[in-house]
Formats: structure tokens, C-alpha cells, sequence
């Protein structure tokens, strides 16, 4: 038999930007028309939106790599023909249209309705000035129509800046695309009260959805290893197949037992990543995805190995699924090109020691292709030197073991932990709308991590919680001032969809939830304000800040190295200070005793216990 070069591997690593003979990884670009697109919900709610009578102008804005032409050339797609008939004949037409037509100089196509449609495919292309210019004429379309603007966040700004400028011939008109921005991150509402803009923020658009079917990573690695299984059929022919690293990684995410858990799995990595507070775009979620599935390698480098050494099977470990997600073999430059690699490797299970698991681990089970050869790390050592190689050994070894019993175990109980998350469960506990109210575990270990912040360390479960006078917070000598006392009782701790709720005090669910790929990625402690008719004061904290607040509050101290986090928690709190009160009692905190001091006669400062 021959050795088989397969198109479809070759497809595949068009989307990995790291070669100079692979495309750049846009969708228009791509030679597979053929490939079924991800039913993504922001295209379903641009097709509502923009039937709206209203409605006048739309921007999609976000990171370069979220989609933003490929949605809207699927919303011409699917207004011209039903879902079930866009050929690639169709897709084709569109992106040609669109790269005529996508400026917005004349109507692209027609609503439902019948209006005429109007698409700016990237306003980063216009100059700062030209651009204010285009986004004041899209705010109110010719003929009545409807404008579809893709934009990033900061040429949006820029524009709207220049715009707001009236020294400069600018109107100020194109202030509210911006107002309406800010209120979708504030508010998780995308229109303004008019129904006339609608701002979409396509960075709240997540590659592993809390939803039935988990997003963009399942449904791709479905899509590349088990939908289409004729398009792996060259391999099965292949003389190279036996030690092909390309294809056990097909196969074991294809296996129909244990295939679906490994895929969760890493679904269940890119989600954690994004709850960190990376943003994760569709590109690097098809670069990262791409990369991982090949293992870095072509079909032609397989042959290449597999005519030096038929049988060698020592060289393929590094090219397996869970080690190529974390990108071990790339440079820094090349991570750079990628940046959700830096993300996922700070969640690597790899480098995460738990006795639990290392006590299981067995080099000669975990594998077709073992990490290395147990006779380099086993052997004696007679030197310094020695000691040092074999302990790198040993290293990789537990690495490559902890990676791939993380995604081949079948309880999935434990992987925040297993990724140095110890607080991971807790913090996506709080969006279960069926958990027990009386359950305070969250919202005291919330409370203990932020008196942390300030310098409080107090033993035990307190029913209250302590803000300091912000004089103290970073200047705390052997005693503080307690400006306020907290009732425990009075606080909660929500997740990002209630807090928005919250804050719109309208009682109307923020659409932002039902307009993109939604996955909750911080959580709210809302702590009662100093006086009845203020808001509550909110502290934010996506899964990074928790787990450390977490940390803090069994008793961690890195004041140094989360200098600029503790800063911006302790911004937070000084609202909560109370500057108004006029008692001659102060409150003070004196180790871990507070004492209160009280003026008497002649001014006199007495100390008791409080």
C-alpha cells in the first residue's frame, strides 16, 4: 500500500497560521465550500433585528476573528434562500457581493419586509474621519433602510470620538452607538430606548456555550472527526497509519465510547479559559482546535518519520491531542499569533500535582505511544548532572501522564481542581438557579477574601464583614479604623445575567444572553451601599480574581505579586466606606481585637473592648 496524502488533514491545517504555505485563516479564503457552518444564535437574532420597524442601524463589534463577515454574509445567505438550500454556489455569490458592495454604497439585498439593506463589512478599512462620516450616514439609511456595520471596539470609539467633535464639522450624532455599547456592558441590553441602534458585542460571544450543544469546540471536533467519515477513508489505506499521531487523535476522539467524554473535556478547558477572562475568538478557537487535532504535522511529515523508522514509536507524544493543546512545541512568537494558547496553558493539568492522581499514573498503560523510553529515566545516576537530566525526564513524563489521564477520565468531577482551580466548582455554582439559598459557603468565603484585601485576617465563620477606612487599606500598620460593619445577611452573590437584571432595574432579561454563544464568566457580590437610596456596590470577579480571593482568604499573602489585582478590589471598596459618620466612637482594629475609642470629657480618648 502507498502512503496516502489526505485532503482533508490538509483542509484542516489551513485554519493553523503558523506555516508560510498556509492561507490566512479567514473564512472567505477557505478553498471548502462545501463545510456546514456553525448554527450560530447571533444569526437567528440578526434576522429578528433587523425585521424590527425601528430599527435602523445594527453594529457588530468585537475582536478581529469573531465572525463578523461571515455573519453577515450568512444573513444575505439566508435571506435569499431557505436554510436547508444555501449551496456553496449561494455562499460564493455572497462573499463576492460583499466584497463589491461592503461599503455600504448601495443596498446589498432586501429584508423580509422589503426594505433595503445596507452592509459596511469593516469600518476599519475607512480612515478616522471618512469613517465618522460613514457611521453618521449609516445612522439613518437611504430609503428607509436598514445598516449592518462590522466594526472593532476601538475604531468604533475613534470614529464616534472624531464625530463628537464639533470644532471639526463633526454633528455628535454618532455618540449613541458608543452610549449603547457601554450600556450593553453595563446593562447586558443592546438597543438604545429608540429600538433605532442596536450594538452587538461579539467579545460576551463564547466558543463553549453554556447550551445544549456546548458551542463552537464540540460541534467542530464533531464536525472534523465523526460527521464525515468518508473523508478519513485515505488513512485507512495509508502504510503509515499504524504510527500516525494524526490519526490516534482522530480516533480517540471518534471513539463512540469514550470519544464524547474527551471532547467534553476539552470543551470543559476553553470554557474555563474564557471564565478566566480571556477572550477566546471563532479564529483562535479554529487555529487552537486545528493544531491540537493535527498535532502540528502534515501528512507529509509522517511519511517523512515513518520512512526513517518503520516501527519507532517514541516520536509521536509530543503530536497527541492533549499535549498539542497546550502548545509545547511552539515558539513564544508563534503563541503570539494564537494568544488563546497562552491562556489554556495556564490551565494546564500537566503541571498541577495532586496526590489523588499521581498515586495511578502508569507509563505503560497511558498510551499506543509512550512519552519516552523508560530505559533514559529509570537508569542510575553517578552525578550532579545526571540527577538534573533524569529529574527533567521524570517531568515531562508526569506531564504527559497528568494530560492524558485528565482527558481520558471518565469523572469529571474534579477539573477545576485538576487545572490548579480549587475554587472552579464554587464559582460556576452560583448561576444554578436551583441551589440552596441557604448554602453561604460562597458568599463568606467572597466576604473573608476581600477582608483579606484589605489586611483582615479574622479566624472562624464572622457574621459580619469589615471595611476599613481607605487611609489603611495599603498603608496598615499595627492598627486600622473600621469605617463600616456589613451584615453578612444583607449580601449576595449573583452571577452575571442577574447582576445586569440588577442593575436595569427594569425587570426585562438583557438580551445580550440570547444574542451570541452565551457562557457566564463572572460572578457579583452585591454589598448594600452606605445610605437606603443608593444602589448596591457590586464587586466583580471572573474565575482568576475568585480563585485567588479564595486563596487569600485561607490565609495567602502576595501582596507584591497581585499588587495591581488588589489595588482595583480595594478601588471597589472604598465606596463602602462610610465618610458621613459623626459618632464620637471609633472603631478600631488592633491585630485581630477590635476596640473601640471614645471621646470623653476634655477630650479624652478611651479604650475599651469591643
Amino acid at each position: 500500500m502507498p502512503l496516502e496524502v489526505n485532503k482533508h488533514v490538509q483542509r484542516i491545517r489551513r485554519y493553523q497560521p503558523f506555516d508560510v504555505d498556509t492561507s490566512e485563516m479567514i473564512y472567505e479564503l477557505q478553498a471548502d465550500w462545501t463545510q456546514s457552518l456553525f448554527p450560530v444564535v447571533t444569526l437567528n437574532y440578526l434576522l429578528s433585528a433587523i425585521e424590527r420597524p425601528t430599527a435602523k442601524t445594527i453594529v457588530l463589534t468585537g475582536d478581529a476573528g469573531h465572525g463578523k463577515t461571515s455573519l453577515c454574509a450568512s444573513l444575505l445567505a439566508g435571506l435569499r434562500v431557505d436554510a436547508e438550500t444555501i449551496t456553496p454556489e449561494v455562499r460564493k455569490a455572497v462573499f463576492r457581493e460583499l466584497a463589491e458592495a461592503g461599503d455600504a454604497s448601495r443596498p446589498i439585498g432586501r429584508t423580509r419586509s422589503g426594505r433595503p439593506l445596507f452592509i459596511l463589512r469593516d469600518l476599519s478599512e475607512l480612515s478616522v474621519q471618512a469613517g465618522a462620516h460613514k457611521l453618521v450616514e449609516l445612522l439613518d439609511p437611504a430609503d428607509g433602510g436598514v445598516a449592518i456595520i462590522c466594526a472593532n471596539e476601538g475604531q468604533l470609539r475613534k470614529c464616534a470620538a472624531e464625530d463628537d467633535s464639533l470644532a471639526k464639522g463633526g454633528t455628535g450624532r454618532a455618540k449613541i452607538v458608543v452610549t449603547t455599547l457601554t450600556e450593553g456592558i453595563v446593562r447586558g441590553q443592546l438597543s438604545d430606548p429608540d429600538g433605532t441602534v442596536t450594538v452587538i458585542n461579539l467579545n460576551y460571544q463564547s466558543v463553549a456555550a453554556d447550551s445544549p450543544n456546548g458551542g463552537l469546540i464540540p460541534w467542530v471536533l464533531k464536525q472534523w472527526t465523526t460527521t464525515q467519515w468518508s473523508r478519513w477513508k485515505p488513512c485507512e489505506t495509508c502504510d503509515a497509519r499504524e504510527v500516525c499521531p494524526i490519526l490516534a487523535n482522530r480516533n480517540e476522539l471518534s471513539d463512540p465510547t469514550r470519544g464524547p467524554q474527551r471532547r467534553a473535556a476539552i470543551r470543559d478547558v476553553f470554557a474555563a479559559a474564557e471564565r478566566t477572562g480571556a477572550v477566546v475568538t471563532t479564529r483562535q478557537a479554529l487555529s487552537v482546535t486545528s493544531y491540537m487535532l493535527t498535532g502540528g504535522l502534515s501528512c507529509e511529515n509522517v511519511h517523512a518519520k515513518y520512512q526513517w523508522s518503520h516501527s519507532n514509536r517514541l516520536w509521536q507524544a509530543p503530536h497527541l491531542y492533549h499535549q498539542a493543546l497546550f502548545g509545547d512545541r511552539l515558539t513564544q512568537q508563534q503563541r503570539h499569533l494564537v494568544p488563546a494558547f497562552f491562556a489554556l496553558r495556564k490551565l494546564d493539568p500537566g503541571k498541577v500535582s495532586r496526590r489523588q492522581v499521581d498515586d495511578r499514573l502508569d507509563p505503560d498503560t497511558a498510551s499506543d505511544f509512550p512519552p519516552a523510553d523508560a530505559g533514559s529515566y529509570l537508569q542510575k545516576v553517578r552525578t550532579s548532572r545526571d540527577v538534573q537530566k533524569q529529574a527533567e525526564q521524570l517531568r515531562s513524563v508526569y506531564t504527559f501522564l497528568r494530560r492524558a489521564d485528565f482527558f481520558n477520565n471518565e469523572d469529571g468531577k474534579d477539573r477545576f481542581a485538576r487545572m490548579g482551580l480549587l475554587a472552579g466548582d464554587d464559582f460556576v455554582s452560583v448561576q444554578d438557579k436551583n441551589r440552596d439559598p441557604a448554602d453561604t459557603r460562597v458568599r463568606d468565603r467572597f466576604l473573608k477574601g476581600l477582608e483579606a484585601v484589605q489586611g483582615i485576617h479574622r479566624a472562624g465563620s464572622n457574621p459580619d464583614f469589615l471595611i476599613l477606612d481607605p487611609a489603611f487599606f495599603t498603608h496598615r500598620g499595627r492598627a486600622a479604623v473600621i469605617s463600616r460593619r456589613v451584615p453578612s445577611k444583607g449580601v449576595e452573590v449573583v452571577d452575571q445575567v442577574t447582576q445586569w437584571r440588577e442593575r436595569g432595574r427594569t425587570g426585562v432579561a438583557p438580551e445580550m444572553q440570547n444574542a451570541v454563544e452565551w457562557l457566564n464568566r463572572a460572578i457579583y457580590i452585591r454589598i448594600p451601599a452606605v445610605a437606603p437610596d443608593q444602589d448596591a456596590v457590586s464587586v466583580e470577579a471572573d474565575l482568576l480574581r475568585f480563585e485567588l480571593l479564595t486563596r487569600w482568604a485561607a490565609g495567602l499573602r502576595s501582596e507584591v505579586q497581585h499588587e495591581a489585582e488588589i489595588r482595583g478590589l480595594s478601588g471597589s471598596l472604598a465606596e463602602l466606606a462610610d465618610s458621613l459618620n459623626q459618632d464620637d466612637e471609633i472603631q478600631v482594629l488592633a491585630g485581630n481585637a477590635t476596640r473601640k475609642l471614645m471621646i470623653d470629657v476634655g477630650d479624652k480618648i478611651r479604650s475599651v473592648r469591643a
